[in-house]
């Protein structure tokens, strides 16, 4: 969908829908609310990159500017970058520094880009210091080689193919409070887009705007993008193809989400330029496969096929798990729609192709776009396949075959040397969900992981003592208000000891330190009370062995939980916190305001307001850390080489530093055992493996796996604990000392030890402010409509909307016609959602029906179509929506002008006849009783609450949503006043058997006031499924209550067809009913068993459900046979389409169902 309709969209839902939600019935939901706790002054500058380009800092000198896969310190460790072209096979080479590659010592060798001279150091600098003052001139290195014009030569390509003296660029959008990280952004993307550029043969031609961030959780709070935790860059392919990222305080990690986002612009923009050129109609970039656009991103990205990359393909190859569906398809495959298949095994197929066909393969596919969609009579447009065969002259079975045969002799010669693998590793099988973090404790007995529970994506605190691993106790999991997130994507946020452990969880988008105590018992469990003899291992429980039960009893009891709120202290997140040796202190890795990470201690003994000490104070990243008895030791690219090294600190002498590694490639999750030896992990040509620090410099290669071996940590005995890849996930295993391996890393003593090298860096004087209403900044969104005329009048609807660039502002209109222009309903509004408090204000009319109270004493006589009355309500609204937190909310609305009253045509000439109406000549009763204009004043304030979780299939299957809402009217010169309440709950009970769940629903409704009190009317396929649809005597009054009980499980292992998403059977009961009166209520009680099933197609939901009304001595019942109940509705939203062909006259009209919220006040509409 295009973003600027769904902006609209969403912005759209705010609004109340007044009239709707005190007539039409449906369970609604209260959706969350972002949170804005940042503001952003925004500025812009465009940054032209030509070679004559003004305002560019020199480029430092060189760096590794490659970026690790992953977050910092996150669950995919950090590895080098490849050029493209350059082979990824174990290579012996060592190549100099500055040439075509560089090698880290063991690691594959890595392009490096010379960026030309550097800017001034400041002699005898230590590493970890600060760089030099920004650099100024004129003067840029172009790392390509370029016409000194830039032009095209003849023949050549119809666009430049190499920058011109200014050509080439984006226009960089940052805020003030970011500018120090800005200045360090800027050169890293005039970088990117020159590295680019070479690649692709291709300068775009369209400038667009590349909008940075300086942390993560305030990328989250864009308005440009609707983004999700997990989303580390985004950009658009609509309008203005926005680029949107965060910096990270990681310039590393910056770099390579930068390439992969610009790769993507540079596809985007050539691919449809090409298309242009050709005069073909329609977009290349629709037939291009996902593999193949992310496959590319992250091949420009990483320089090739990355070491972690080629470990998770191989893995892939090498340990399958059919069962799970982890398999190694066709190279034609789409596969699933994961990260694996899409991106690194669209990386390997990219790396294949160059290295098969040629340097330059990929590009040669996209300079042919076009002929993916350029088909004519005489020359059909070709598949994908067809295209690749074309360029290769393989036929496709070929071609699978060939990658095929390049990917196994890549894994298995790696395998085949490798001399430990999974029979020598102890797993721990007994874990909930997919583990992406391990820690233990100093003496190894106890261990805490993170994991994600797959069926619902959250995330888990899980301690457990391995001698039991079945009584494992759930800290705590995210998700609920005080623990939003757990930082899934960002490495170990949590350590213990053996009585307490520390965790860090965001809460209104800044980072919490939780410190809580704990005690553990274990009890051996036996006759004599002596430990049985063990399996396979002491340390874990072997339940397919000999022994079935737990040999140990253990128990766990959590105490005090205190919190450290950092935003008291200017920080806004923490990474890798460790505990000091004596458990008074806790060091972390600290990302201030300004955008740059530090190392921090904070001592637990001084109270909850204890600022944290700041260790380090460099723009250079730290990205974990461990506390020994020499100290606390941490990773950091302060090295003239820019690769990650381990240094040493302590807290009482933070001026000394002490650097402990050299060597030219990324050290990562350090551990100190309780006997001080000193564990990390690096990748030894596309294989993590273990090492020890030795001291002096000296590194030693502890293990030889396959895969990789992550985040050690100490276990009893000497051995260690630690993750490992296999079969797809990282899994928690034993490594016993006894396995422990002794390569030697000769050249790691070889390294110097230089000052760092300093971060280029690009003034940004002269950035101009944002003017969000200036013309330049106006997008205009689609306007959208339909009209129609005929013998029953005039209809039509039309929506138009326009937003400023950054989405902080917006303005929407919509009309709608209804016959007639007397029967016109829409509004004009501005909304305004910089801030934390959303609020809007404009004007509107309101068409809304009701039962009329004057003619209520006809309703045994006349059908109760004729009884309805319609009010017009027009004037000024305005509304504000406060967020309390992610899953809370408060929204008012307050609505002031007048009201008139009038009958439609229909219901007129009903009233007027009675050889029609057979009573009487009702219409002129009712002329007499019509008010005439009123002023009317209307207000509502809602409250809303939400911690609902989905299956990846769309359904909610865990949590809770409530919603309450109030209503009120006054016509304070006529003395009139109405009202309703309303409240909407539902509760999700997962069952731990795919996305099979219970849900427990319920609402209650009532009104009050006299003749301007609007009724209920209740969505039978929602709420009574027992009675038939359109039924008004048992769907309408003033007041209701009913509730659902409802059993669901997944018919997918059943019954699959592929373009069902989802097929799920159906079970429950419905209890409740609709009057004027409890008495009425209660004589009109329902209670109905129903079954059915809900069908997923995409994003729309068909439910067939069959409901049976059972005799509960009731006066009566709406039925007494099976209900056939058929709705066609939008996944996550209740109801279904279509009502306003279908409605009774009493339900107002409406185009989306389930706002998140619904006021009292206009009907002002979705679209």
């Amino acid at each position: 969908m295009n973003r600027r309709l769904l902006t609209a969209t969403l912005l759209a839902l705010v609004f109340s829908e007044a009239a709707l939600a005190q007539v039409y019935v449906i369970p609604r939901r209260a959706q969350r609310s972002p949170v804005h706790t940042y503001e952003f002054e925004w500025k812009h500058m465009d940054i032209l990159v030509g070679p004559e380009a003004e305002g560019v800092a020199a480029p430092a000198a060189h760096r590794a500017h490659m970026q690790p896969p992953g977050a910092p310190g996150g669950p995919t460790p950090a590895t080098q970058m490849l050029s493209p072209g350059v082979p990824t096979a174990d290579a012996k080479q060592v190549p100099k520094p500055g040439k075509q590659g560089e090698e880290g010592t063991g690691g594959s060798p890595v392009e490096s880009i010379e960026p030309g001279s550097p800017t001034p150091v400041v002699d005898n600098q230590r590493d970890g210091g600060t760089p030099a003052p920004i650099a100024t001139g004129n003067e840029l290195y172009v790392p390509i080689a370029l016409p000194a014009d830039g032009g095209t030569p003849d023949g050549g390509p119809a666009y430049a193919t190499s920058l011109g003296t200014k050509s080439g660029g984006v226009r960089f959008y940052f805020y003030e409070s970011e500018r120090n990280v800005a200045q360090y952004a800027a050169p890293q993307l005039e970088e990117a887009y020159r590295y680019l550029v070479d690649r692709f043969q291709f300068v775009p031609t369209q400038t667009f705007p590349y909008i940075l961030y300086s942390s993560y959780q305030e990328f989250l709070q864009t308005n440009v993008f609707a983004v999700s935790e997990g989303t580390l860059g985004v950009t658009s392919t609509q309008g203005n193809l926005e680029l949107a990222l965060p910096y990270l305080g990681d310039h590393r990690l910056f770099g390579e989400i930068s390439s992969h986002e610009m790769a993507h612009q540079f596809t985007i923009q050539k691919v449809r330029f090409l298309a242009e050129q050709a005069k073909v109609a329609g977009d290349p970039l629709n037939a291009i496969p996902l593999w193949f656009i992310e496959g590319l991103a992250e091949f420009y990205a990483k320089g090739g096929l990355d070491p972690e990359g080629e470990m998770m393909v191989r893995d892939l190859l090498i340990n399958p798990d059919l069962q799970r569906g982890y398999a190694f398809l066709d190279f034609w495959s789409p596969g699933p729609y994961g990260f694996l298949w899409i991106y690194k095994v669209g990386q390997a197929r990219c790396q294949f192709l160059e290295e098969t066909y040629g340097r330059g393969f990929i590009q040669k596919v996209i300079d042919n776009s076009p002929k993916l969609i350029s088909g004519t009579a005489g020359s059909p447009e070709l598949p994908f396949e067809g295209l690749v065969e074309m360029l290769t002259g393989d036929e496709p079975q070929k071609v699978a075959a060939k990658f095929e045969a390049w990917l196994k002799q890549r894994a298995y010669r790696t395998y085949l040397k490798a001399e430990q693998g999974t029979p020598q590793i102890d797993v721990l099988r007994e874990r909930r969900g997919v583990v992406t973090s391990l820690n233990s404790s100093p003496n190894g007995r106890l261990l805490m992981y993170r994991s994600i529970i797959p069926e619902t994506g959250q995330s888990q605190l899980i301690m457990l003592d391995p001698r039991a691993p079945q009584e494992s106790l759930k800290v705590q999991g995210d998700g609920v208000p005080g623990y939003e997130s757990l930082h899934p994507v960002f490495g170990r946020n949590f350590a213990l000891t053996d009585d307490k452990l520390v965790f860090v969880a965001e809460s209104l988008s800044r980072d919490i330190i939780y410190v809580q105590s704990f005690k553990h018992t274990a009890e051996p469990i036996s006759m004599t009370g002596a430990l049985p003899a063990m399996g396979r291992s002491p340390y874990l429980n072997n339940p397919t062995g000999l022994r079935k039960e737990p040999p140990y009893r253990v128990r766990f009891e959590l105490g005090q939980r205190v919190a450290y709120k950092l935003a008291e202290h200017g920080l806004i997140a923490a990474y890798s916190p460790a505990f000091s040796p004596d458990g008074k202190q806790l060091a972390f890795v600290g990302l201030n305001e300004s955008g740059t990470r530090d190392v921090y201690v904070l001592p637990l003994d001084q109270g909850l307001d204890v600022e944290p000490r700041q260790i380090t104070h460099d723009v250079y990243a730290e990205r974990s850390l461990t506390w020994g008895p020499a100290g606390i030791v941490f990773t950091s690219d302060a090295t003239s080489h820019g690769y990650y090294n381990l240094f040493r600190v302590k807290p009482e002498a933070a001026d000394k530093v002490e650097r402990l590694t050299t060597e030219a490639r990324d050290h990562a999750d350090p551990t100190v055992t309780p006997e001080g030896r000193l564990f990390f992990v690096a990748y030894e040509k596309s294989r993590s493996d273990l090492h020890e620090y030795t001291g002096g410099g000296g590194i030693v290669r502890r293990t030889d796996v396959t895969t990789g071996l992550f985040e050690p940590s100490p276990a009893p005995d000497g051995n260690l604990w630690l993750l490992y890849h296999v079969s797809g996930e990282r899994k928690p295993a034993l490594l016993r000392s006894q396995q422990l391996m002794n390569f030697e890393v000769a050249q790691a003593v070889k390294t110097e030890a230089g000052p760092p090298s300093p971060l280029p860096q690009r003034s940004l004087v002269g950035a101009e402010p944002y003017k969000p209403f200036a013309r330049e900044n106006i997008d205009l969104g689609p306007i959208m409509g339909f009209a129609g005329a005929g013998g029953g009048g005039f209809y039509g609807q039309m929506f138009a909307s326009a937003s400023d660039r950054m989405r902080n502002h917006a303005l929407m209109m919509q009309v709608a016609v209804y016959g007639s222009f007397d029967l016109t309903d829409g509004y004009l509004l501005y909304i305004n959602q910089s801030q934390r408090t959303m609020y809007g204000g404009g004007l509107f009319q309101s068409l809304r029906f009701r039962v009329d109270q004057t003619l209520s004493q006809y309703r045994n006589q006349l059908p109760y179509y004729a009884l309805v009355t319609g009010e017009r309500f027009f004037g000024v609204t305005g509304l504000a929506r406060y967020p309390l937190s992610t899953f809370t909310f408060l929204e008012g609305n307050l609505s002031v002008g007048g009201a008139s009253y009038f009958l439609d045509p229909s219901t007129a000439f009903i009233l007027n006849l009675q050889e029609i109406n057979g009573v009487g000549d009702l219409y002129s009763e009712w002329q007499r009783n019509r008010p005439g204009l009123r002023f009317q004043t209307e207000g509502s304030l809602a409250f809303g609450y939400n911690t609902l979780r989905y299956h990846y299939t769309g359904v909610p299957i865990s949590g809770t949503s409530f919603l309450s809402e109030v209503t009120t009217g006054v016509q304070p010169f006529h003395g009139q006043i109405y009202g309703s309440l309303r409240l909407d709950a539902e509760r999700y009970f997962p069952i731990p058997l795919g996305s099979t769940h219970v849900m427990l629903r319920g609402g209650a409704g009532t009104n009050f006031g006299g003749r301007f009190a609007q009724s209920f009317y209740l969505s039978s396929f929602d709420t009574l499924r027992g009675v038939p649809f359109g039924n008004e005597q048992w769907l309408l009054g003033q007041h209701y209550l009913y509730s659902t009980l409802e059993l669901r499980v997944p018919l997918d292992a059943l019954i699959r067809i592929a373009f069902l998403n989802t097929l799920m059977g159906v079970a429950g009961f419905d209890v409740g009913g609709v009057g004027n009166s409890a008495r009425e209520m209660w004589n009109k009680r329902v209670l109905d068993a129903a079954v059915g099933v809900n069908v997923g197609l995409g994003p729309i939901l068909l439910r067939l459900h069959f409901a049976y009304p059972f005799d509960i001595n009731a006066p009566a019942r709406p039925a007494d046979r099976w209900v056939t109940q058929f709705s066609i509705g939008l996944a996550g939203l209740e109801g279904y389409l279509f009502k306003g062909h279908g409605d009774p006259p009493g339900a107002q009209k409406k185009r989306i169902a389930g706002p998140p919220v619904t006021l009292g006040g206009p009907n002002l509409g979705g679209f």
